[in-house]
């Protein structure tokens, strides 16, 4: 008795899914039919012709070149990027280790000449701001010199004989050495 019961009562709810199932099918039937006579069914029309103009070999070359063009930039700003917060990062006793050989002349020449602070103020910053350092566009960081070309100062005249190079290295050394010596006479506040 039971059984025939819950038969019933699945066979009516059955029904009144289907018939509500109709009824929705129905109603979206009439509010389609005056739109689809006065804009037209849709269904007679051709497809627009398209026909590619170049071929499937081509696009794959480039996209081939694309990526290994991507990927080789991506590798020559990580070792740059590590560089220049190792560097940073490091002690003053322990920057003098580290090889900055892969970084750009101009990239080596600033990081030579900053100080501590702005050193510091580098090694806090974000890896895009890194990145944009290392690249030589406006980076954001505060306290932090943008990386230039390096050329001669209008001002002081190298001595004959020194490349470009070795003016920097004789601007780093003084600049170390006037730390050292000057350490005497500084005010304590």
């Amino acid at each position: 008795m039971l059984r025939a019961i819950a038969r019933a009562l699945a066979a009516a709810v059955s029904g009144l899914c289907k018939g509500a199932l109709w009824t929705l099918n129905f109603a979206e039937q009439v509010i389609r039919w005056p739109f689809s006579v006065v804009f037209g069914s849709g269904g007679g029309r051709p497809n627009p012709h398209f026909e590619p103009t170049t071929s499937g070999v081509e696009l794959l070359d480039e996209f081939n070149a694309n990526r290994a063009h991507a990927a080789a930039v991506h590798e020559l700003n990580r070792d740059s990027v590590d560089t220049v917060v190792k560097y940073a990062k490091a002690t003053p006793s322990a920057r003098s280790t580290i090889d900055l050989g892969g970084l750009a002349k101009g990239v080596r020449a600033t990081l030579l000449t900053m100080d501590d602070n702005e050193l510091r103020a580098l090694a806090q910053a974000g890896i895009g701001a890194i990145r944009r350092f290392v690249e030589g566009r406006e980076h954001g960081i505060h306290g932090v010199p943008s990386v230039g070309p390096i050329a001669r100062p209008a001002d002081t005249v190298p001595t004959a004989g020194m490349t470009a190079e070795e003016c920097i290295l004789w601007r780093v050394r003084s600049k170390m050495m006037k730390a050292q010596q000057s350490g005497d006479f500084r005010l304590s506040m």
